[in-house]
């Protein structure tokens, strides 16, 4: 049988990074890099080689199961809609629509399919309580974006091929391929900065393989992030740095930023960043001088007490110092489907505090509640109990804070229905399980991705394998629960006449690069998308302010209230954190190249010495407590206690403890055979639900309180 060659993007993470897929009938031969992606240009990671065991994993469901007295059972698409159209009207019937919620995993981030059903699916559940991994990941950013620039989803990238310097906080893009920054191969983008004579900066609590490669690195104390920027930003403004240049043109605040940063000098910050005057003094002058310059900061910096405010210093940082929106900074990419334009048509475009939840009063930001709070919204009796839940492509027990009292709230429900590949953490609570195609069997255009791009570009791949077994794709289950659900028949109806097809051809033609609405355009159509299987290459990130903001005015407020209060409710503290009894330790995260979120740990050859679930201590922190490399270890926080192999390791700042995000498959009922024998233990575990940031109630992973003793000595 003749081999075939396919070209795509790999879907697993947002560097989007062009494959060449040699298959022969239904077997996958090789994947490699796609030498001619004009993103990637061959590179690839473990995790793009993977997608063969994945695709072949024996224990993806290929049909519909539903969960009965004997077990799960396998049942037609029919059964199975028809079970989940009856048990989720049964609960709105008899308790209203808010005794319904839905959890959406960022997998539907990396596919149009869902993205494009997920809203008309929203419509048809009718509910406010709507919950997402955003709250657990970038809302921070999405809150500064809205506030500053007018759109949630109006989101800067660092231009990292033209930068001369590149400041990190709290992200390692080496390992986890870049986010939002869609840019494969970042080790190799720092080389490129460096041989041009540039410079790249980590700021973090641990030696990262980014750091590593780094020309500079400096270790800085958990949830301080805050304290360093606007230090930072007081050295600006102090030593004349401070020039935004044509950006002052339409920038309102100047004048507040300076006063409020003036109490946050380097050498008030210094007790708490553990950051020296002199280093914070160093990377401003070296910032503002470069002839362009970006500051960038991920999960770190959203998932702390201050995630809004460090992101929010951030942009100030760039804005300030005259690097945003300019070649080598921090600018808006034109994305081939421009998102933000065309979701400003249909929902609104971010707001903070609309609706509260029931039992804690937090607020919702783009219509979703913070997922800290699902498991009490579920677990708490009285009026607006939320009963019913539908899970898409997520798995909340894993990746939410205090997963195990979430595994209880979920096994409180009195109904589930869960779209997943596989009867995992979460899933197992459901009483039917849809199960969606395989990555390559579907087709595939970035589209949340390239929102994100660090270079513009557009590329549709169509399916590498029609769908294997009885599997619909993610649109088909969302199209189908949203016409069952949708009480409107009109409405219903629409949805039920649309294709993902159409809705693309239609939403390139309007974009920036489109073609427009008439036959005899020029621009870009998903026919020519389709006519270049390596991708378009649309060019580097262009200057568009301020046409591109989606403010009133089309100005930009520097100073949002909610962000400046915060700010000055810091100003008088420049102490340590106070140690909570011997609580003495703050945990952090981290990814291993070989692991994706909680999703890839079911693959034999992801598993490798390098691949391993341990915390990494400190050699003083080990030597204090009596604990030796390898040993079993206990870590335990307000909420709960694990016990993991220890690694004892300079590369982490002392006082800090760090393990992966993930893991945890040692639940009873998870079909996961690879991941079972190797469950690791689930850092959520100790995270803390309660903990989260005070102005738009994202869950802080980072810095929480733990203490650490060796097994044997418990």
């Amino acid at each position: 049988m003749k081999t075939k060659r396919h070209y795509r993007s790999c879907s697993i993470c947002e560097s989007m990074c062009g494959l060449e897929i040699v298959t022969r009938g239904s077997e996958i031969v090789t994947i490699r890099g796609d030498k001619n992606d004009p993103l990637s240009k061959g590179y690839i990671c473990a995790k793009g080689a993977a997608l063969k065991d994945l695709y072949n994993d024996p224990d993806r469901l290929r049909q519909p199961v539903v969960r009965t007295g004997a077990g799960w059972e396998r049942v037609s698409w029919d059964d199975a809609f028809n079970q989940a159209e009856a048990g989720l009207k049964a609960i709105r019937k008899e308790y209203g629509n808010d005794a319904l919620a839905f959890y959406f995993g960022n997998p539907n981030a990396h596919y149009h399919g869902s993205l494009l059903y997920l809203l008309p699916f929203f419509k048809a559940m009718n509910t406010k309580n709507r919950f997402s991994a955003s709250s657990a990941d970038q809302l921070p950013l999405m809150l500064v974006c809205e506030q500053l620039f007018g759109h949630m989803f109006l989101l800067p990238s660092p231009d990292a091929n033209r930068t001369d310097y590149f400041l990190l906080i709290g992200g390692n893009p080496v390992v986890s391929g870049g986010s939002i920054m869609t840019l494969p191969g970042f080790g190799r983008r720092m080389k490129a900065i460096q041989k041009r004579g540039g410079k790249v900066v980590v700021v973090d609590p641990m030696k990262t393989a980014t750091a590593s490669l780094a020309d500079q690195h400096f270790f800085i104390r958990p949830g301080s992030d805050v304290f360093f920027l606007a230090s930072l930003l007081h050295v600006m403004f102090r030593d004349g740095l401070a020039d935004p240049g044509w950006l002052g043109h339409f920038c309102d605040g100047l004048d507040k930023a300076e006063s409020m940063v003036k109490a946050f000098s380097p050498e008030k910050t210094e007790s708490v960043t553990g950051v020296s005057p002199r280093d914070v003094e160093a990377v401003a002058r070296e910032f503002c001088r470069a002839p362009s310059a970006v500051c960038y900061g991920r999960m770190g910096v959203c998932v702390q007490e201050h995630g809004a405010l460090v992101n929010w210093l951030i942009m100030l940082v760039n804005i300030i110092a005259g690097k945003f929106d300019r070649p080598g900074g921090f600018m808006f990419p034109t994305p081939a489907l421009d998102v933000a334009r065309a979701l400003s048509w249909l929902t609104p475009k971010g707001e903070l505090g609309k609706n509260k939840t029931r039992v804690r009063g937090l607020p919702d930001f783009g219509d979703e509640f913070p997922v800290a709070a699902l498991a009490e919204e579920i677990m708490t009796p009285g009026p607006g109990k939320i009963r019913g839940l539908v899970s898409i492509c997520g798995n909340p027990i894993l990746s939410a804070p205090n997963g195990k009292i979430l595994d209880q709230a979920l096994a409180e429900l009195d109904y589930m229905v869960a779209m997943d590949w596989y009867i995992a953490e979460s899933s197992r609570h459901a009483n039917v399980i849809l199960p969606p195609t395989n990555v390559l069997e579907h087709d595939h255009m970035p589209t949340m991705t390239h929102v994100c791009g660090s270079h513009n570009m557009a590329k549709y791949s169509p399916a590498v394998f029609e769908p294997e077994g009885d599997v619909r794709h993610n649109w088909q289950i969302l199209k189908e629960l949203a016409v069952r659900m949708e009480a409107n028949p009109l409405a219903a109806a629409a949805v039920k006449m649309s294709t993902p097809t159409l809705l693309l051809k239609a939403g390139i033609r309007i974009g920036p690069h489109g073609a427009g609405l008439t036959p005899w355009g020029q621009g870009l159509t998903l026919k020519k998308m389709k006519a270049s299987p390596h991708g378009v290459d649309l060019g580097p990130l262009r200057s568009s302010l301020p046409g591109r903001l989606f403010t009133k005015n089309k100005r930009i407020n520097l100073v949002p209230q909610i962000f400046t209060d915060g700010l000055e409710a810091l100003s008088g503290n420049f102490s340590a954190p106070e140690i909570a009894g011997d609580y003495d330790l703050l945990l952090i995260g981290r990814r291993n190249r070989k692991s994706n979120n909680s999703w890839f740990h079911n693959l034999e050859n992801m598993h490798t010495p390098s691949n391993r679930c341990t915390a990494m201590l400190n050699p003083a922190d080990a030597a204090s407590r009596g604990i030796e490399e390898g040993d079993v270890i206990s870590l335990e926080s307000r909420v709960g206690k694990i016990e993991l192999e220890a690694e004892v390791t300079s590369n982490i700042m002392e006082g800090v403890v760090s393990v992966p995000h993930g893991w945890g498959h040692q639940y009873k009922g998870v079909s996961l055979n690879v991941a079972s024998r190797r469950p690791g233990v689930s850092v959520n575990d100790i995270t803390d639900n309660q903990r989260v940031d005070s102005i738009c109630g994202t869950a802080v992973f980072s810095g929480v309180p733990v203490k650490a003793a060796k097994k044997n000595c418990l």
